[in-house]
């Protein structure tokens, strides 16, 4: 989740857990520990694109990391408030951290992202893809439970109550977003079926800022092809349209014994394109889809791409991510494009159909 979020969580958890003992400091402090398992993010500023793209969300989000870095972080801030009066003791600042790193990488597991919850015993990501990234109605309820919380005074009788409404609320939105999910998923797989295409692994996640409209990419049987297509549970669409995907694995196939393609094939979990480029390839994650998912810009690139160049040595590849220049015209546009296609099934169905691909 963005780190907005993070942050109103963990203060809210703080001001739950101790508010009663340390006052606003147990919001302060639930807020810098919600963002602890991010300092991946700074340890990935002198990592090669590669390297970065697997160590975020990987140790630092772990149950192991966060179990043993509680009680250092909590008895750190204890000493930092030795000598107040009234305050929480080491025990109870780690309970309070504990929780609110727990949250962060939880949270972080239910968006299509994913955590590495189990490392190092298990590599596998945990990604349960029920909401985006962002998503203002979880985020919402934080929003203004915490700023009523900064506002309040410490000895407020209802500041117990509103935390916990808060906490309460945006987890009920969570949990709504799993059974959502469900339905969609549903719909999903009678389309594949219904319109003759075995599926033999799916990914099926909501796009951006909302939970009402879903982006779903099958790999079919047996073959490097996809179909994707969108699903709005208010649109009232009867049919999902699919469109069809080429992999081109065939490409990448003679190198597959390389370190850095097992890397991108990995993280991507099989669901990519290849492209041929003077200097090597492009590798397109095709879990994400386009940058300008609904706009009439067919070449659109998409959100997560890497070059594959070869070696002055040609024994192996450099890789690095594609950064992608912020539009704001092109952003807003696309926000509007969105909304538009939550409303309307037949939004951007032209240009579909003139693709000749999934844009």
């Amino acid at each position: 989740m963005d780190s907005l979020t993070h942050i109103l969580l963990g203060a809210a958890i703080g001001e739950a857990v101790l508010g009663r003992y340390a006052g606003k400091k147990a919001m302060l402090w639930g807020a810098v520990a919600a963002t602890a398992p991010d300092i991946d993010v700074l340890a990935g500023a002198f990592m090669s694109d590669l390297d970065k793209l697997i160590f975020h969300r990987g140790i630092t989000h772990s149950l192991l990391f966060i179990i043993a870095t509680s009680p250092l972080y909590g008895w750190l801030i204890n000493r930092i408030h030795r000598n107040h009066k009234h305050t929480a003791n080491w025990q109870q600042w780690t309970l309070l951290v504990f929780l609110a790193q727990l949250t962060h990488t939880l949270l972080d597991s239910f968006t299509s992202y994913g955590t590495q919850l189990f490392l190092p015993f298990i590599p596998d990501a945990i990604a349960l893809s029920t909401i985006s990234v962002i998503d203002p109605l979880f985020t919402l309820p934080l929003l203004i439970g915490v700023s009523w919380l900064l506002i309040a005074r410490t000895d407020h009788r209802r500041r117990l109550y509103i935390s916990t409404a808060a906490i309460f609320l945006a987890t009920a939105y969570l949990a709504f977003t799993v059974v959502n999910k469900t339905q969609v998923e549903r719909a999903f797989h009678a389309a594949f079926k219904q319109q003759g295409y075995e599926a033999a692994k799916t990914d099926i996640k909501p796009t951006l800022f909302n939970n009402l409209l879903w982006r779903g990419i099958a790999q079919l049987r047996g073959e490097d092809r996809y179909v994707v297509g969108y699903f709005s549970v208010i649109d009232g669409q009867q049919v999902i349209a699919l469109e069809e995907v080429e992999g081109n694995h065939h490409l990448l196939a003679p190198y597959h014994g390389k370190s850095p393609v097992q890397r991108l094939r990995w993280v991507s979990e099989g669901f990519y394109k290849i492209e041929e480029t003077e200097t090597g390839f492009l590798f397109n994650d095709l879990r994400f889809g386009r940058v300008a998912e609904f706009s009439d810009e067919v070449s659109s690139p998409y959100a997560f791409s890497y070059t594959l160049s070869r070696s002055e040595t040609d024994t192996d590849f450099v890789v690095e991510r594609i950064r992608l220049r912020v539009e704001r015209g092109r952003e807003s546009e696309s926000f509007r494009l969105l909304w538009q296609r939550i409303l309307n099934a037949n939004a951007g169905k032209e240009k579909l159909h003139s693709a000749g691909e999934y844009p």
